[in-house]
């Protein structure tokens, strides 16, 4: 492990070279438990809000959680609950359930994308005020 200084007038800081530490792997624990609220939410869902709150709430934990692998998480999230749904879940027989479920799946995608970027870029803004 290199550990790495940088120094300046009135700003100094440690940052370690490793991508992956432990506070990413409880993160990204964090985040598969998340994937199964997620998935719970978007099977149970009558309509695609339920499903959009809770991603894009996660997703902005995820951001606050690891404001520069905020991305890493999210891509996490994003392919988890896309194999576990396709790969592992029974599909409604029912067209607008289904429907409803594929809706909920990828905008769901999306918004955890967006939510982990919106995530830690409040973080980075309020640590430095």
């Amino acid at each position: 492990m290199t550990i790495v200084s940088v120094t300046h007038s009135t700003f100094s800081a440690t940052m370690q070279a490793s991508f992956f530490n432990r506070r990413l792997l409880v993160n990204t624990l964090l985040t598969l438990a998340g994937c199964a609220l997620l998935l719970y939410c978007i099977k149970i869902a009558i309509a695609a809000h339920l499903p959009f709150l809770v991603a894009t709430l996660l997703a902005t934990v995820l951001g606050v959680l690891e404001p520069r692998k905020g991305w890493f998480l999210a891509l996490v999230q994003a392919a988890t609950i896309w194999l576990v749904y396709t790969f592992f879940l029974d599909h409604p027989t029912n067209n607008s359930d289904s429907e409803v479920e594929v809706f909920s799946l990828y905008g769901s995608m999306i918004l955890t994308f967006v939510g982990s970027f919106i995530g830690g870029r409040l973080k980075r803004v309020f640590d430095r005020a």
